[in-house]
């Protein structure tokens, strides 16, 4: 006999009630053809992030393509109805769907399965599924332990994992219309005239010096754009640090999107870490959480939080601290940004700084007193590093603290144990204040002599295109709305 609940989800289910969908730039390859032994893709994210869509956008691709509708199965785990999910839940959902379609069983089904962190086992279930089941098979969750220890038990070698985090730039602009009509324009991604054409024969820079590239190609994405189109850019780079990239907060007042965005906050601490990891002290929980991300930006110490928790009346410990931001990484609630080290044997205890997820829920839990946006556009720039760095290790994007003096770079993306050449990037709301400038120069100048390295960038909130030189040394100074938009992937329809 069906499972009522079940049968009547799989039955109810249309994207039609789901559309429009903005399109996701996040690239899941091309879709793979059903057989038993597939790799499975697993996209992961905090919750609300966009999973389920970007799960649509590929089932809306797939139909494009010619695969019949009674072929492609949609189910969301977390649902109060199924109760205690279970294997046993999973195997109903294929009985039920394969009742409904036994024509899907001889063809080959695409099996999209949402949330699948909810079924307890999921791990040992999916593989018997895969082992067993002529499928392509999608799967979304809202915790990185689904790609760090049961994955790799369960499926090495066996799933490729897909970061999707919220909104980017890109999409958030996508997803308002800021370029309506005729100025609606995209720079391919693979249309690299512009880029060829000015690393091969650079620009004047303000110095009058030929160029190595980068300034002119900035300069290219911005003659894309009319002046008004240019304009409807910066002010949306201004909204996008204050909204965030959440969709379903785009839409909503400032007041009902901070509330939203808190109260993800605290469905993930509740599900994702206090209740997936059976603490104790919830208490604990909740208020390190507020504390972490009102830190947005900055360095944080465990020991002052412990301290100050522990003044508040909240028994605490800095190992249960340590645990507890471990536990808020995995739920994709914030991220932990260490320092760089050349050396690979050296173990550094500096104190990580602290990115939230998402700028607009930053805002969320900053103090009304404090104006934190050099905080956000560095953290927008960190997330945006991750999205255009697929695949790096854990720690291939770093800061950087000079060994002469000390000097803080933001970030250095690379990979040192495949000795690649390092990217630097600084990032400040503006270089008008003479003693702000020299402070972001001279850190770079540093970093560049210390790694004997030839070129960084400087994204400001505030200013225009410039190159600073010094001997063969270059830094491009570039807008941040110009290199938000720089080309990336082209998500596909």
């Amino acid at each position: 006999m069906m499972n009522t609940v079940i049968a009547q989800k799989i039955q109810d289910f249309s994207l039609d009630d789901f559309r429009p969908i903005v399109p996701r730039d996040l690239d899941l390859g091309e879709p793979l053809a059903p057989k038993v032994g597939n790799l499975v893709k697993v996209v992961i994210g905090m919750r609300r992030s966009g999973k389920s869509f970007r799960l649509f956008q590929e089932m809306d691709r797939l139909l494009d393509s010619g695969v019949a509708p009674d072929r492609v199965c949609y189910f969301n785990f977390e649902d109060d109805r199924l109760g205690h999910v279970t294997a046993s839940t999973g195997d109903e959902v294929l009985e039920t769907f394969f009742l409904l379609h036994p024509q899907a069983q001889d063809g080959g089904v695409y099996l999209f399965l949402d949330e699948l962190q909810e079924m307890a086992g999921w791990g040992k279930w999916l593989r018997r599924v895969v082992d067993t089941t002529k499928a392509t098979i999608y799967v979304s969750g809202s915790s990185s332990k689904m790609l760090s220890s049961e994955v790799s038990t369960e499926f090495r070698g066996r799933a490729l994992d897909f970061e999707l985090l919220p909104y980017s730039f890109h999409e958030f602009v996508r997803a308002h219309g800021t370029l309506k009509g005729a100025a609606r324009k995209t720079i391919k991604a693979d249309n690299t005239s512009d880029r060829k054409r000015v690393t091969e024969v650079g620009e004047v820079g303000e110095t009058g010096a030929k160029g190595i590239g980068s300034f002119s190609r900035f300069e290219a994405i911005a003659s894309h754009y009319s002046t008004e189109e240019q304009i409807r850019l910066r002010r949306a780079f201004s909204e996008y640090l204050d909204r965030g990239g959440f969709p379903a907060a785009q839409s909503l007042p400032a007041p009902q999107a901070i509330a939203l965005l808190q109260s993800y906050v605290q469905r993930v601490v509740a599900r994702d870490v206090v209740e997936r990891h059976d603490i104790s002290r919830p208490q604990v929980v909740v208020a390190f959480a507020r504390r972490v991300l009102g830190s947005n930006g900055r360095s944080v110490s465990l020991r002052k939080i412990e301290n100050d928790l522990r003044s508040a009346g909240l028994d605490s410990s800095r190992a249960l601290l340590s645990d507890v931001l471990r536990y808020c990484e995995e739920a994709y609630l914030l991220f932990a940004l260490r320092e760089f080290s050349v050396s690979l044997s050296v173990n550094t205890t500096s104190i990580p700084k602290i990115y939230a997820i998402d700028p607009g829920l930053a805002l969320a839990y900053s103090r009304a007193s404090v104006s934190d946006v050099g905080q956000r556009l560095e953290q927008s720039v960190y997330l945006e590093l991750r999205r255009r760095n697929i695949g790096l290790r854990r720690d291939g994007i770093s800061s950087y603290r000079t060994q002469k003096h000390g000097y803080e770079v933001d970030f250095v993306v690379g990979d040192a144990l495949s000795r690649e050449t390092y990217e630097l990037y600084q990032v400040t709301v503006s270089m008008d204040d003479e003693q702000t400038a020299q402070r972001e120069l001279r850190a770079i100048w540093e970093m560049l002599d210390e790694q004997d390295m030839h070129e960084a960038t400087l994204i400001v909130l505030d200013g225009g295109l410039k190159d600073y030189r010094r001997g063969q040394q270059v830094i491009h100074q570039v807008p941040a709305w110009i290199w938000f938009m720089e080309p990336g992937p082209q998500p596909k329809a």
